[in-house]
């Protein structure tokens, strides 16, 4: 298994953990709705109006994934255009070429 691949299954492994903390979560939210509440005991109300207050699965699985993204980029940088992406990925390049030409003059 390539280090890829095994990066590839355990982003899968924590989107699972996360698939079923989600389910423990509700159960508790279920059962929080019949228990927990704020107020006066002739007007109780619930603590958690919706259950994403409870428990936000989004939020979770975009924290695994930004774990296993390449280089760590934000969800927050713009996204650079095709042609961007390839100007970069041509200057990467020639500079990579350029070294290995100085390396052969070197040996």
């Amino acid at each position: 298994m390539t280090y890829v691949e095994y990066q590839i299954y355990m982003e899968a492994y924590q989107i699972k953990q996360i698939k079923q903390q989600e389910q423990l979560a509700m159960q508790a939210w279920l059962n929080q709705g019949v228990q927990a509440t704020t107020g006066s005991s002739k007007n109780p109300k619930p603590k958690f109006k919706k259950f994403t207050q409870f428990f936000d699965a989004q939020k979770e699985i975009k924290k695994v994934r930004a774990e296993f993204e390449e280089c760590n980029v934000s969800y927050q940088e713009p996204q650079l255009s095709r042609n961007q992406i390839i100007a970069k990925r041509y200057e990467e390049y020639q500079k990579i070429k350029e070294r290995r030409k100085l390396n052969a003059r070197n040996v």
